[in-house]
């Protein structure tokens, strides 16, 4: 049984090492979508210690992200995409989202991000490390530098000339779906 005392403990871990965590783990990972799964691993570890009564500080956290990194890359540990919900089911809940919410305009930011993140991932990975950080986590250009073991003018030269890359993509297609619509 869960007792508020370690919901509160937990919560308050994860506030203090989340930042830190991800960035470690980001800067680990050999392909950036599984940053979120080892995430995700590290902390039900931290959970679980909590429910066995373990003293659990940042340190320890850390000790937990670097055995997940290791184990998640030694066994090459691929999730599966398994659906909870019959099709039914989804579509009940899918009925009651509240009409106060700009459901087209979620699905145009969802389908611009999923475009960014699979041009992205065409590039180097140190590339979408340094998205990931800079957009997400909201590290400056020195503290990227820093983690990556790289000088900031090489940051800045992936950064901006990835930004330049990506407007010339939009660009492009923006110019082919116009085409397609006139005719």
């Amino acid at each position: 049984m869960v007792n508020q005392e370690t919901l509160d403990t937990f919560h308050q871990l994860y506030d203090q090492s989340y930042h830190d965590i991800s960035k470690y783990v980001i800067c680990q990972c050999a392909n950036i979508e599984d940053a979120k799964d080892i995430i995700q691993n590290i902390y039900l570890e931290v959970y679980q210690c909590l429910m066995k009564k373990k003293n659990i500080n940042q340190a320890y956290i850390k000790a937990i992200a670097k055995n997940k990194v290791k184990d998640f890359y030694r066994f090459h540990y691929k999730n599966k995409l398994i659906t909870l919900f019959s099709q039914r089911e989804e579509q009940s809940y899918t009925e009651n989202i509240p009409s106060s919410i700009d459901i087209e305009k979620s699905i145009h930011i969802q389908y611009d991000n999923e475009l960014v993140w699979n041009y992205l991932k065409k590039k180097n990975v140190i590339i979408s490390k340094i998205f990931y950080l800079y957009y997400y986590l909201g590290l400056t250009i020195k503290e990227i530098a820093i983690e990556l073991n790289i000088t900031e003018s090489n940051v800045k030269h992936y950064l901006y000339r990835s930004l330049k890359e990506l407007n010339q993509y939009f660009e492009r297609e923006s110019d082919i779906h116009g085409k397609k619509r006139n005719q």
